[in-house]
This record gives C-alpha cells, structure tokens and sequence, in this order.
C-alpha cells in the first residue's frame, strides 16, 4: 500500500499469476484482485476544479438580468410547490399530516421564516453556490426547526484517521462547530469533492459578458454624443499638432458628453466644421446580437425555456403543456434532489416507512373543460370518488354514503367461468325467450 503526495492513503489492483502449459510451454496468466475502496474518494479541497471559470461573486450573479430572472423563476417554482410527507400504507400511501416535519414544511420552518421563503432561499443557494447548509435544531430528539446558513461562511472539515465530516461555521468573527448529524448538506453536483458546484460557476464566461455589455451599453449612453463626430480643421490651422486634437476632443466631450449634454446643439468656431459618421447602427446592430447570445447561453445554463424569459415565440399548445415541459427539463432534477436529502430528515427508525414529495398537480393543470372529461371516464370507470373529484377541485364534501363510493359499468365483468357460465345462460334464456314471443306473434 502506496501513499500519495499528501499522505492519503491508495489502493491499487495487485497482479496475482497463475500458470499453465501450452504444448509444453509454461505461460503465465494474471489475474486481477481487488482490494478494499479507499476511505473517501471525496476531498474537502475545492480549488482548481474549474479554474477557467472567472469567480464571480453573488452581487455580481444577481446584477446581471437573465442571471436574475433565471434563479427567479426556478426558484418561485420550486419553492410553490407543497413539500407533502407521506406514510406507506399497505400497498398504497397517505399523507401524515400529524409529524412535526409536515409541520415545519406546510405552517413555520423556523421561528422567523414560513415555508415558502425557506425554500426559496435554499433553491437560491444551490443555484448560486451549488451548496446549501441546514442546520436542524432538535428539542428532545425532535426537529422543531430548520435554519439555512450562508454557504460562503462554511467550511468542510474532516475527522483525521476516520470517514467523518464536520462543519466549521465562521460568521461575525465567531466559528461554530456543527457535526454532521447537526448539519444537512446538499450539493448541486459534486466533482471529486464534497463542496457542491453550482451551474452558473462553471459557466460564468456568459453572465460575465451580459454584465459587460451592461457596462457598455451604459457608458455608451451616459456618454451622450451617441456617433462617430468627424470634425474638420480649417486650412488656416497649419500647425495644428496632435496635443490640440487632443484637447479639442476633451472640450467637444466635456460640452456636449453625458446625459445631460445630450440635447445641446453643437456649436464650433473658427471656421471647424463637425459632421457625423454613420457608424453607429452597426455598432448597435452587433450589441443586440451579443447580448441576445447572452441570454440564450445563460438560459441553457439554467435550462429555462427562452418563452419564460420573452425571448422566443415558442408556442404551445396550451398551457399545460408549457408548464408540463418547464417541469420535466427544469425543475424535475433539482425537486428529486431535495426529496433525497429531505428525506435524510426523517427518523432513521422511520425510514423506508415514510418520505417527502413534492406535490407538482398544479403545475400540470389541465384547463376545465380538460379536466371535467378526464373526471367523467376516472368515475365512471372507478378509479375515483365524487369525494376525490371535490378534493382536487376544492369544493366541499358531500355525504360519504354516496362520496365516498366507487362506480363502475354495469356492462363490465370480470373474465372467470362463472361469469361466463352465467353469460350464456343469460344468452341463451334470451333467445328461447325472442323464439317465444315470435311463435306467439304468428297467425294460427
């Protein structure tokens, strides 16, 4: 056993080598062993991991428009979206409305933040940070509340000699010590390290562009002379030298530049004669393209669709069918994300017996006229009750004897001998009965 150049421990594959002869000469065959894994193919060193990304920091992300509106969309989706806790109940599930986490998630989080802004804020450190931080706050073995901690103020450390992480938490010139059970940890991705990567970092090159545009273009404006100004020395200016040109420039810019210049004429003497060039609707021409190009790499980043941004024609269907495809292409792997580390909430003893979802029907919501034909054929086919149907529509209860009952065609049986024994019986009965009536019906 080998150790590398900081000391970590390696496993590598040993050759083991059996013989045999093969017509009288002795030929060696390695067999490959394995050995046991390492200890942790994860480190806590996240440098160098994408080094060509420019750093940018959250102000920086955030000041930059479709990086904005991006977070924003995804963000509110998820974080309207009910966070239900379900129980396995024989071969289906219910909902248990009676655990303090269903509590947490559905009525107050924590005693300053309701449902909503917690999740949003944690949608919000993933996708700009590729962390987040939970500290869990317990009361006698029992969650009573959850806390999202800024993710540029943790640091992961590692037990020496053992698998175990604990959290160092540095915030007003303090550091708190968290273990691991007291801390839930959730990565955007992850690679080859246990801090988390978030899209936008390892894609930073377009954001950093849109935000230079958006210098640009301001300085372009605030500059307030908005074309090439050409202007012409009269012949008398024989010894006009390039410091004049100079300062000429600086007096025209300093006259008539800025905002606030921008609608004084343009006054020269002396026989100087200014005319515009026609450069600028080039100029202007290629901005829109590079910061259209922004906005479709930032969306792809995120992997909005560009309909949500207004930036695309896209039509759909119906709405439904909009919302169905920003569910599945966006929001679907950062929902299964949280529903696998959420359910690291839960109770070891009560694993596998019970599990968070995220409740997505309203986003699918068919439109009414949509909906009242599927209800039809699930009622009258049994799948659902008129108690279901007043459920997902809101609507109050009615009488359990009859909401709660199950319907199906009268038609319909199932395909066992005695149902079909007793189908041709009934066959048969009524044809002796039509053979009846059509004797009765002739003349004597």
């Amino acid at each position: 056993m080998a150790k590398d150049g900081n000391g970590r421990k390696q496993h590598f594959l040993k050759n083991h080598y059996t013989s045999m002869k093969l017509f009288g000469l002795e030929i060696k065959r390695a067999q490959a062993k394995s050995q046991k894994a390492p200890l942790s193919t994860y480190t806590t060193n996240n440098v160098g991991v994408f080094t060509y990304s420019p750093h940018m920091t959250v102000s920086d992300m955030l000041a930059n428009g479709t990086v904005n509106a991006c977070v924003g969309i995804i963000s509110d989706a998820v974080a309207g979206l009910p966070l239900n806790l379900y129980r396995v109940k024989g071969e289906g599930r219910e909902r248990d409305k009676k655990s303090s986490l269903n509590t947490l998630f559905h009525i107050k989080v924590n005693f300053y933040q309701k449902p909503f802004i917690f999740k949003k804020q944690i949608m919000l450190h993933l996708l700009l940070k590729g962390n987040a931080y939970i500290f869990i706050e317990r009361s006698g073995g029992v969650i009573v509340g959850l806390y999202a901690l800024n993710p540029e103020w943790v640091e992961i450390k590692k037990t020496d000699g053992k698998n175990e992480y604990y959290y160092l938490y540095h915030v007003n010139g303090l550091t708190y010590k968290y273990d691991a059970d007291t801390v839930l940890h959730i990565p955007a991705m992850q690679w080859n390290s246990i801090y988390g990567l978030s899209p936008i970092e390892c894609a930073s090159r377009a954001p950093q562009l849109g935000n230079k545009l958006d210098r640009y273009t301001g300085t372009v404006f605030d500059g307030g002379i908005h074309s090439k100004l050409m202007v012409t020395v009269p012949e008398t200016e024989r010894n006009f030298s390039k410091e004049d040109a100079e300062k000429l420039s600086a007096r025209i810019q300093t006259a008539y530049g800025g905002v606030e210049n921008a609608s004084k004429p343009l006054i020269l003497a002396n026989g100087y004669k200014g005319e515009p060039l026609n450069l600028a609707s080039n100029t202007d021409s290629q901005l829109v393209e590079n910061r259209t190009y922004t906005v479709k790499e930032i969306a792809k980043i995120f992997r909005v669709p560009l309909s949500m941004l207004g930036e695309s024609d896209a039509k759909y269907n119906n709405n439904e069918q909009q919302a169905r495809n920003f569910l599945q292409n966006t929001l679907t792997p950062w929902l299964l994300l949280l529903q696998e580390y959420f359910n690291e909430l839960i109770p070891v003893y009560d694993r596998g017996k019970a599990y968070f979802e995220f409740d997505t029907n309203t986003m699918t919501r068919a439109d009414s006229s949509v909906r009242v034909d599927m209800y039809v054929k699930e009622l009258t086919n049994g799948m659902v009750t008129l108690n279901d149907i007043n459920r997902m529509e809101n609507r109050p209860l009615i009488d359990s004897k009859i909401g709660d009952v199950r319907f199906m065609p009268v038609n319909l049986a199932p395909v066992t001998p005695e149902y079909v024994d007793a189908y041709m019986a009934r066959q048969k009965q009524t044809a002796g009965e039509g053979a009846d009536a059509q004797k009765s019906a002739e003349p004597d």
